[in-house]
């Protein structure tokens, strides 16, 4: 299952069907830059459960903040050049209908939880250490509400002829927006990935590292759209790196870092700021999550409410069309970067 996105209890996961995906996963998603043990074993069914309890006992440290508690006012001055082509493309295809949205809600499925995961066990001869490397991959159902306070009205149906016989009949839509009070859903289902390293000390497996990041595809890793870097600027002019892979000089999401002290690490009274994201979309919608709260990519995120802990800075990338079109479902890309908070010294 992907824990990242349980949200304090209310939003449950389903189950993601065939372990094969998952043990896929572990290979190919979270290979590069894991602590390989030198030899494997099986573990037992005290194992098992051990590993089991403890994910359960840590699912705190997996969570985001993409599911908003109410619908959340949004910047309604779309993003980059977005105004300008959403204009152009009303005017170019008008047989769809679009919208512009003033705010939003992600609104998760909370019917069903069950934990579903696979992992890889081993030990490491020279150090004595038995380490899992667990990897947790889930399908997550839902819908997003948008509230729309402009809209293009249904002027008639088009009537098409397409030889040598076929009709088709397509709405037509008005090239001018109106007012409107109007809530538009899109379904949601998507696949979250992610992973993390657990350690038997003295007979009690404990977490010992995390991945990087986690991630939410919507609907799934070879549609939705590409997240390649950002970073994140602090106080004192501070510039971390967030890559999807790693390397030696910079944090990626790809790989494991110890709970203890390889986490990003901020203090009580810190903000940072996203910046120089690199996509593969040029209009889209980006939005950063923080402690229930949804934030617009240029704000200042404030960790001045909040107790020492590790907690989930969550970015989210959603196509520009994805919402100005009335039709189609959900599309975006999110990840979820755990971080940690220690208490203020500045």
């Amino acid at each position: 299952m992907s824990l990242w996105c349980v949200q304090g209890g209310r939003h449950r996961l389903r189950k993601l069907a065939g372990a094969a995906l998952c043990a896929l996963l572990a290979a190919a998603i979270f290979g590069c830059g894991r602590t390989a043990p030198e030899g494997m074993w099986e573990p037992t069914k005290d194992d098992t459960a051990g590993i089991k309890a403890a994910v359960e006992a840590n699912k705190g440290y997996f969570k985001t903040g993409l599911a908003e508690l109410a619908m959340q006012m949004c910047d309604t001055a779309l993003p980059g050049t977005t105004r300008t082509v959403l204009y152009n493309e009303i005017r170019g295809n008008r047989f769809k209908g679009r919208f512009r949205l003033d705010g939003l809600q992600h609104a998760l499925d909370t019917t069903a939880y069950e934990l579903k995961y696979t992992f890889i066990a081993g030990l490491d001869t020279l150090k004595q250490e038995t380490t899992c490397t667990v990897t947790l991959a889930e399908t997550i159902p839902g819908k997003v509400l948008m509230h729309a306070w402009k809209k293009t009205n249904y002027l008639y149906d088009s009537v098409i002829i397409v030889p040598p016989a076929e009709t088709l009949r397509l709405p037509f839509y008005s090239d001018t927006f109106a007012s409107c009070d109007t809530v538009i859903e899109k379904k949601l289902s998507g696949a979250s990935i992610e992973g993390c390293v657990l350690k038997k000390t003295d007979g009690v497996w404990q977490l010992w590292k995390m991945a990087g990041g986690g991630r939410f595809y919507v609907p799934g890793p070879e549609d939705a759209p590409y997240i390649l870097r950002f970073f994140l600027k602090s106080r004192d002019n501070r510039v971390d790196t967030v890559n999807l892979r790693p390397d030696t000089l910079h944090y990626g999401i790809q790989r494991f870092f110890s709970l203890d002290s390889g986490l990003l690490t901020y203090s009580v009274g810190d903000w940072v700021q996203v910046t120089n994201l690199l996509t593969n979309q040029g209009d889209a919608y980006d939005y950063v999550y923080f402690n229930d709260r949804r934030y617009e990519l240029r704000d200042t995120v404030k960790f001045d409410s909040v107790s020492p802990g590790v907690y989930r800075l969550s970015l989210e990338h959603i196509p520009a069309p994805v919402l100005w079109e009335n039709e189609g479902d959900f599309n975006a890309t999110a990840w979820g970067i755990p971080i940690r908070i220690k208490g203020g010294g500045r």
